[in-house]
């Protein structure tokens, strides 16, 4: 089977294109059900982080280098 150079970069980038498609849109309501859950869990995480006592002279753990 003899196949040209032009045509199997068109099978190859047909290929790709397709495995690029971007997922179907969800619905509104569902976006919107996984947009406040995942505002709820980062509420519940900086309820968390707030009770610890951190005072202001704490330096972080690593150094930021230009």
């Amino acid at each position: 089977m003899d196949i040209s150079r032009r045509q199997l970069a068109g099978v190859i980038l047909a290929g790709t294109a397709a495995a690029q498609a971007p997922p179907p849109p969800t619905t509104e309501q569902s976006g919107n059900t996984e947009l406040e859950s995942a505002r709820s869990a980062r509420r519940t995480a900086a309820q968390i982080i707030a009770r610890v006592p951190l005072p202001m002279t704490t330096e972080p753990a690593f150094q930021f280098k230009a």
